[in-house]
């Protein structure tokens, strides 16, 4: 009796690729940004996925300074908070706010697409409004730093 001839199967190169593509698991704990705290349920931990985690992702994202003290090393964050409260041409900020938002969303993978931005600036406090599309659908999301 013999054995089959294993080496000899052949298997088409992009179906190894998919098979050896790893998916990233896109899940976090619902945050409740008000209270500046993770939401429980019966004394345990919310977890979140598909577009509710892209709400508390977004959010996280943009409310992090990019190199604070607790990420760094890391590209965490949105380099966005250094341009608030300066006097530079509205045309300029809004361009500079535009590309560091979207850099810094781009980071996460199941992100496709940043548009319609809307800002308002007063003093030292930037309100966001954003439109993201991502392989679970598009969301609005309107954020205060």
């Amino acid at each position: 009796m013999s054995l089959p001839q294993i080496a000899q199967l052949e298997m088409p190169s992009t179906q190894i690729a998919q098979q050896m593509r790893v998916q990233n698991v896109h899940k976090t704990f619902l945050w409740d940004f008000e209270a500046g705290d993770f939401v429980l349920k019966d004394g345990k931990l919310i977890e979140v996925t598909g577009l509710e985690y892209l709400k508390v992702w977004i959010e996280k994202i943009l409310r992090t300074v990019k190199g604070s003290l607790i990420y760094a090393g890391t590209e965490y964050g949105s380099e966005h908070h250094s341009l608030i409260g300066q006097n530079f041409h509205p045309d300029f900020s809004r361009s500079e706010y535009e590309r560091m938002i979207t850099e810094a969303l781009l980071q996460n993978d199941a992100i496709t697409k940043v548009d319609n931005f809307s800002f308002t600036q007063t003093g030292s406090r930037l309100v966001i409004s954003v439109e993201v599309s991502s392989i679970y659908g598009t969301v609005e999301r309107t954020v205060n730093v």
